[in-house]
């Protein structure tokens, strides 16, 4: 049998997840500020909706719609 040496000073890996909470506030206050200050270009905003989603689409589809192991979270 094979056995991997380790280091016990080893920190640990950080496996928090990620704080989706902010992300999305973030930007809720990104697109609030165009909207008020009449900066969006509306062709613009459908191009970046479509590209999202397609890319989501394609992501889901290339996955199988299954989070790899090491996204994975601490249970």
């Amino acid at each position: 049998m094979h056995e991997i040496d380790h280091d016990p000073n080893e920190p640990k890996i950080d496996r928090d997840s990620f704080p989706w909470w902010l992300a999305w506030i973030v930007v809720c206050v990104g697109w609030f500020g165009f909207w008020h200050y009449g900066l969006i270009e509306w062709y613009s905003a459908a191009l970046g909706l479509g590209t999202g989603t397609l890319l989501a689409g394609w992501a889901i589809d290339k996955t199988g719609n299954r989070i790899p192991e090491s996204w994975r979270g601490k249970r």
